[in-house]
């Protein structure tokens, strides 16, 4: 088996990357012809991933968080190639939600157990969803596209002011800082079946059904449906936002009147007033966006135990 490994460098911490050592060792031990490429700048690992795929390599590997892995998808797209994962990032949300294990100090033989859900694990055909912007510009995302709320908090992290060296925390200082200042937007939204008017603190179109490693913000979504789980969280200021976080935290949100959960294929989201976008925790512009699912675009690694609740083909 033909591996090459998409690393963000910058990601994980120094017993990660000890570990990563031991589990390029047990790739090779295994069989596999492997390769190592790093990223050194944002899309590298798009790019790095295409040109894997060009290559012959069968098993394309990302290692690095939620963005390295956003960024390797768009490269896989339409190429055969298969998606593995060794999680190194602060969020890690696809391989928590499929049951990749993720290194911490606590669990420092986590990185050689995922590589070997590489070596052992099940193939899985998944679909992804796609955004697309008003000049054009398109994405793929693996696990959600939001707008609103959380974009705003996505792009307070990435802006230069953010502490970036917080780790986890970094999300909730911006979270806190956004939040206290956003009051939601008049928006429009269309799916298959309804068009929805709301004041939107935050949308969510999820393809998987965990948010944030925390939240299970989509209970029944599939990953291999052909359909995008659409949450819409209605309300005005911090007092909604509060509310909304409580609820799922609780797992409450669902009988909340200004929770709705819809499910389509192809949606529009238009607002007032431009409100940002983000796919899987990257952000990438401002509304109107335009988002759909691509069915079965995607080959994935996931543990032969992966949760059954995820997919629909049960084969």
């Amino acid at each position: 088996m033909k591996i090459c490994l998409v690393v963000n460098p910058n990601a994980g911490t120094s017993g990660f990357k000890k570990q990563l050592r031991v589990a390029q060792d047990y790739l090779l031990q295994q069989g596999a012809e492997l390769k190592r490429v790093d990223t050194r700048a944002k899309d590298d690992a798009r790019r790095l991933a295409r040109e894997a795929a060009d290559d012959g390599f069968e098993v394309v590997v990302a290692v690095g968080g939620d963005g390295t892995l956003n960024e390797v998808c768009n490269g896989l797209v339409n190429t055969g190639a298969v998606l593995g994962v060794l999680p190194a990032g602060t969020g890690n949300v696809f391989a928590a939600d499929v049951g990749i294990p993720i290194w911490s100090p606590l669990a420092p033989d986590a990185v050689l157990k995922a590589a070997d859900v590489i070596v052992r694990g099940r193939r899985r055909t998944i679909d992804l969803g796609r955004a697309q912007l008003e000049d054009g510009a398109t994405r793929h995302f693996l696990m959600w596209c939001g707008i609103g709320l959380d974009a705003a908090i996505t792009q307070s992290k990435e802006s230069a002011t953010a502490p970036r060296s917080l780790g986890y925390a970094t999300w909730v200082v911006s979270g806190v800082m956004v939040a206290a200042d956003f009051m939601g937007v008049r928006a429009t939204i269309t799916t298959d079946e309804r068009e929805i008017k709301e004041r939107l603190i935050m949308a969510v179109v999820s393809n998987g059904q965990l948010y944030g490693r925390v939240w299970r913000l989509a209970p029944e979504a599939k990953m291999d449906d052909g359909m995008l789980d659409v949450a819409v969280m209605a309300g005005r200021g911090l007092p909604s936002t509060v509310r909304h976080l409580l609820g799922m935290t609780f797992r409450k949100h669902i009988k909340d009147p200004d929770f709705q959960l819809y499910r389509t294929r192809r949606l529009t989201l238009s607002a007032k007033e431009p409100l940002p976008v983000h796919v899987d925790a990257e952000s990438f512009g401002c509304t109107p966006v335009e988002i759909e699912v691509i069915p079965n675009a995607l080959t994935v690694i996931v543990p032969p135990d992966a949760p059954s609740r995820l997919f629909q083909n049960q084969t």
